[in-house]
């Protein structure tokens, strides 16, 4: 049995197959989607942590000690790391032509495959570092620091396939996906 899942976009159909439990999909990012994935990656380690909780205490210390360098340092911890992300992401959008192509991305019992172009790859579930999730997509991690990035507009309606497909062959403590 085969079913077509129409997505948000018109070029991402997704293909299940309930005989293999294959998913297919097609997605094309965009520097939006590059930033998501930088800030969730940022924020989640201990450096971010601990520089924006140092920065809050130094803008609120700051304000009500009416001691201003300490209010402009801790403004500044706060809006620098978003800011660079954002530059950084629009940047490598701009100077990486591989990012302005679309990828096909395959799940089934072997693990994800990544297609581009004539370039095609296969991570075994077991070689999956952890898959997360934002509001705007779902980030499957196949080393400590790269990631294939999923955003929900464009899976669509084969989202919840996805997120099926990835649990059902992701051990627990490495899936850390909320719908």
């Amino acid at each position: 049995m085969v079913g077509l899942c129409p997505a948000v976009n018109p070029k991402a159909v997704a293909i299940y197959t309930k005989a293999t439990d294959m998913v297919e999909i097609e997605v094309k990012l965009s520097p939006s989607d590059l930033y998501d994935f930088n800030l969730r990656h940022s924020y989640s380690s201990l450096s971010g942590i601990l520089a924006t909780a140092v920065g809050l205490v130094g803008v609120i210390y700051g304000f009500y000690a009416k001691y201003w360098i300490l209010l402009v340092v801790g403004a500044i911890l706060v809006v620098y790391t978003p800011i660079v992300l954002l530059v950084k992401a629009n940047q490598t959008f701009a100077l990486t032509p591989a990012m302005k192509n679309p990828l096909k991305l395959r799940f089934d019992d072997e693990g994800l495959t990544i297609s581009q172009a004539e370039s095609s790859h296969t991570y075994k579930w077991e070689e999956v570092v952890k898959a997360v999730s934002t509001g705007r997509s779902i980030i499957v991690y196949t080393t400590k620091y790269n990631a294939t990035i999923i955003p929900r507009s464009q899976a669509g309606e084969a989202l919840p396939l996805v997120i099926s497909e990835i649990s059902a062959h992701l051990e627990p403590k490495k899936n850390k996906i909320r719908s």
